[in-house]
């Protein structure tokens, strides 16, 4: 997966204002990973057993999801995190 940090998250008309980059950043992978292996959100959502609202609210960065679920959604598109240093 790439340095969260290195990449420029698109503007979308509807994400927040002040919203966290990275949370962002993290979303926009999760969503064109998801479109490359064409999984529709619903299918997604099938995968990982949690509900196509929380596959939405994590690809629009949203931060109120919890890390296990965000890894899990991650490990069924074959991603991973890693932390690296500022």
């Amino acid at each position: 997966m790439s340095n969260l940090s290195e990449l420029k998250p698109k503007r979308r008309s509807h994400a927040s204002i002040g919203q966290d980059p990275t949370l962002v950043a993290l979303g926009d992978q999760i969503r064109q990973k998801r479109i490359e292996n064409k999984l529709t959100q619903e299918e997604l959502a099938l995968v990982t057993g949690f509900g196509r609202e929380l596959i939405m609210q994590l690809e629009n960065g949203k931060a109120h999801i919890s890390l296990g679920r965000a890894s899990r959604v991650l490990a069924a598109l074959g991603l991973s995190l890693q932390l690296v240093e500022r």
